[in-house]
């Protein structure tokens, strides 16, 4: 953040385009900063946890309140398609051809339209988060994204220039980052279907197989993307702050490579890969 105000202050193109590129870098670790609050477990305090989590909810448009509730069923959900908040629409996903071009398009000229759905069928949606929630949950996500809302129309309102100039470029950029990095965790993983049965939570260590992480340069995995790859260890170790992640072994394949999941993911139609 610091860096990309630095070279903004220079007035140049090339530095704008790299401020751009670093401001983006800094909102996307801000979303996987979000997640580890989530978990309550970055910061040793949970008051500390809750604090910077609204802090980092700000800035990567998601309210931490109903990012905390939701993403903890996800954890408790993982493994039944239909019963996982954030998966349930992939088991009928709409069929038809207008819809299918729109997804297919948007995934072949990086339009991140799936983070975006993501975003906010599950954390803005209140008719949805009203279904997984109870009513004094759902009363607080309302004043949650009632203030977070409040705050942004004020940031626009008496800084559209601002927001306009510096940081809406890099907030779009941001959000093809972070795509990138939630498709690789859950999507295109054979995972079961309820059905409606009776069925119970899968125990987080049973939970690696319908997950996947990927590998890339160990210094950028770590000190950018904060070992937010490693999806795996983080679903058999939940209350593992990210920071320990890479120092557990699961005894698994370190595989894929980033690039190679890429250029497969992306030889696919997107309805194809979601």
């Amino acid at each position: 953040l610091v860096s990309a105000a630095f070279l903004y202050t220079l007035n140049s193109r090339i530095s704008y385009l790299l401020g751009t590129i670093l401001l983006s870098v800094f909102f996307t670790q801000t979303f996987i900063l979000l997640h580890e609050c989530g978990h309550l477990n970055y910061f040793e305090n949970k008051a500390t946890n809750k604090i910077f989590g609204h802090v980092f909810g700000l800035l990567s448009g998601i309210p931490f309140y109903t990012w905390r509730h939701m993403h903890n069923l996800h954890h408790r959900w993982t493994g039944w398609r239909d019963l996982d908040p954030t998966t349930e629409k992939t088991v009928k996903p709409g069929g038809s051809r207008i819809t299918q071009l729109v997804v297919n398009t948007c995934w072949w000229l990086f339009i991140p339209i799936f983070y975006l759905s993501y975003l906010f069928s599950n954390y803005w949606n209140l008719l949805k988060i009203r279904r997984f929630v109870p009513p004094h949950v759902l009363k607080l996500a309302v004043i949650n994204i009632s203030l977070y809302l409040s705050f942004y129309f004020f940031v626009v309102y008496y800084f559209p220039a601002f927001v306009l100039y510096y940081l809406l470029p890099a907030f779009v950029l941001s959000l093809v980052w972070k795509e990138l990095l939630i498709m690789t965790q859950h999507t295109h993983i054979e995972i079961p279907v309820s059905e409606g049965a009776d069925v119970r939570p899968i125990p987080f260590m049973e939970q690696v197989k319908y997950t996947r992480s990927f590998y890339t340069f160990t210094f950028f995995a770590r000190y950018f993307l904060l070992n937010f790859n490693l999806h795996e260890v983080h679903h058999a170790y939940p209350g593992l702050p990210a920071y320990w992640l890479d120092k557990i072994d699961l005894d698994i394949p370190r595989k894929p490579k980033f690039s190679g999941w890429l250029i497969k993911a992306k030889s696919m139609k997107g309805e194809d890969y979601i």
